[in-house]
């Protein structure tokens, strides 16, 4: 091989080097689009399914209960009714049995929602009404875009609350509980600390529960703006569109049989994705606006002040 067709062969060897590298580099950055692609998928997939689905064991175990329609129960029917449920597990029974030292309030309520048949079974033992909120949020709660809380998790369902207790009259607080975490990523208010506040502001009105008021003016001085929505479809979808959840104040009906608050965080084409603080089972159901429209009393869309 002659110098100038060694030069030659050289150039080429070198030529072929610099495609493969251009080729493998050009590769690379293909593969960092497609995972980033598919980590932006994922995290929206997360997002719609997070809260409809959580993970909590102790949600999942509480969400295969079947859940009725709530009635009203007089005396005798009450009795009658947690005869029939003592049989089906030993919290069940030790309710039954210790029936006289529950209200009646607390026994329709475990009635109409048997998820709550832990929360009743501890009742006894917890320290009322001295008791204080026992934890935070889980890592997995802080993680959801839209967290399900309960007002009658153990956590602070005991505490305290206008003459009554959070676990039966804290959906105002633990709604707004809810609402606050999701827009601002704070972990310090707990609905035992909304309900706290809520106490200390007068937003809690003896004989009818926690004033709108707490919604607009109590969300407000803890860093949330409220706009009362109207009761329209079209309105409510563009709140969710625009980032703003909706806190309804609702009438008798699926949720409750007296007043309710419930969190709306999004929708679909099957209806909207509902954060019912009393129950589980209502929270994994889509719900209709014609559904929903006749019970709706009021409701508030929110976005950070």
């Amino acid at each position: 091989m002659t110098r100038s067709e060694s030069i030659i062969r050289e150039k080429r060897i070198r030529r072929r080097k610099r495609r493969a590298i251009r080729r493998a580099v050009c590769m690379a950055a293909l593969m960092t689009v497609i995972v980033a692609a598919l980590r932006a998928a994922s995290d929206h997939l997360l997002t719609a399914d997070s809260i409809s689905k959580p993970e909590n064991n102790r949600l999942q175990a509480a969400s295969t209960i079947s859940v009725r329609e709530p009635v009203e129960r007089h005396a005798s029917q009450i009795t009658s009714d947690l005869k029939s449920y003592a049989n089906t597990s030993k919290a069940a029974e030790k309710i039954y049995k210790n029936r006289n030292q529950y209200s009646e309030t607390l026994l329709t309520a475990y009635l109409n929602n048997p998820e709550m048949e832990d929360f009743l079974a501890g009742y006894l033992e917890a320290d009322l009404p001295q008791y204080t909120a026992q934890g935070g949020f889980t890592e997995e709660e802080i993680q959801q875009q839209f967290p399900l809380f309960l007002q009658w998790d153990k956590r602070w369902g005991y505490v305290s609350y206008g003459g009554s207790m959070i676990g039966l009259s804290g959906c105002g607080p633990t709604c707004l509980s809810m609402t606050l975490t999701a827009l601002t990523r704070r972990t310090d208010q707990t609905p035992a600390d909304i309900a706290r506040f809520s106490e200390e502001r007068g937003y809690y009105v003896e004989g009818s529960g926690t004033a709108w008021s707490l919604m607009t003016e109590g969300a407000a001085a803890l860093g949330l703006s409220a706009r009362e929505l109207s009761l329209d479809e079209t309105v409510m979808k563009n709140s969710l569109d625009s980032g703003r959840p909706i806190i309804c104040s609702m009438g008798p009906g699926d949720f409750t049989t007296q007043g309710h608050f419930i969190l709306i965080y999004g929708y679909d084409a099957d209806g909207f994705f509902v954060n019912d603080p009393n129950c589980i089972a209502r929270s994994r159901q889509r719900w209709s606006f014609d559904k929903l429209r006749g019970q709706i009393k009021n409701l508030w869309g929110y976005s950070i002040l």
